[in-house]
């Protein structure tokens, strides 16, 4: 028996389109003789492979093939049959160094960290204050013991000892220009310390105080014998000394 006019119709049938990257409802059209499937939704022929669609031309709408999945692009020339395709290195070149850690808790470790080989605020490397002054909460370390990595929270570290090879940089372009000024340090811990800090800037802004109350949390101290990184948070006071 056949439908009445208000019964339901047939329920069309539906097939994965690539385009839609969905299940979808498909018709069937007749286009010069030859019986196509398309997507309801998008137009997509289905057994053809995907097409890149252009503007329509005389007879009909011209169809330019796209590359089917997995296949080189045209002038690329294929990969051998069974051989993988050469991975790209992304790996960012990076150097390791060791520095003597001393946190709130009275702690003093050993702690490697990875520096990247090109710095990006400044020329050379980077550096370990480059880190310690950059804008992550905590530091990624290598330590002895049971757990080899760590990742310490900087608002934690008192200072960090370095070497003079691993301090800050000094540009010789603007060595002239450096206001070096002695200062001892009387840490909150009752620790003292004596060296030398160099003073970056525009002419007017080289004193002491423009170099304290800059932004990077820590500050480096030139000592005799090595440059102490220190977090301003535990700084109790500050005393110039003459030159």
């Amino acid at each position: 028996m056949g439908n009445s006019g208000g019964g339901m119709g047939t329920r069309p049938s539906f097939e994965y389109c690539p385009r839609c990257q969905s299940s979808q409802p498909i018709f069937e059209i007749d286009e010069d003789g030859v019986s196509v499937r398309r997507c309801r939704t998008c137009g997509f022929p289905f057994g053809q492979g995907l097409t890149l669609e252009s503007g329509p031309t005389k007879d009909r709408e011209a169809k330019i093939p796209a590359v089917p999945p997995g296949e080189p692009p045209t002038g690329e020339a294929p990969a051998s049959a069974g051989q993988p395709r050469p991975a790209v290195d992304l790996a960012v070149p990076v150097r390791s160094a060791t520095f003597i850690f001393r946190t709130v808790d009275g702690m003093s470790f050993e702690g490697t960290l990875s520096l990247h080989l090109n710095a990006e605020k400044h020329q050379g490397a980077e550096t370990v204050l480059d880190r310690l002054n950059d804008p992550n909460l905590f530091l990624p370390l290598r330590v002895p013991g049971d757990h080899p990595v760590v990742f310490l929270n900087k608002i934690q570290i008192v200072r960090v000892d370095v070497s003079h090879e691993e301090g800050a940089p000094v540009d010789p372009e603007h060595a002239d220009e450096t206001n070096v000024q002695p200062i001892k340090v009387r840490l909150i811990n009752g620790e003292k310390l004596e060296g030398i800090v160099r003073i970056d800037g525009p002419r007017g802004r080289r004193r002491l105080s423009d170099f304290l109350n800059a932004q990077p949390a820590f500050l480096p101290l030139v000592g005799p014998e090595l440059v102490h990184l220190l977090h301003k948070r535990y700084i109790g006071r500050i005393e110039p000394q003459r030159p």
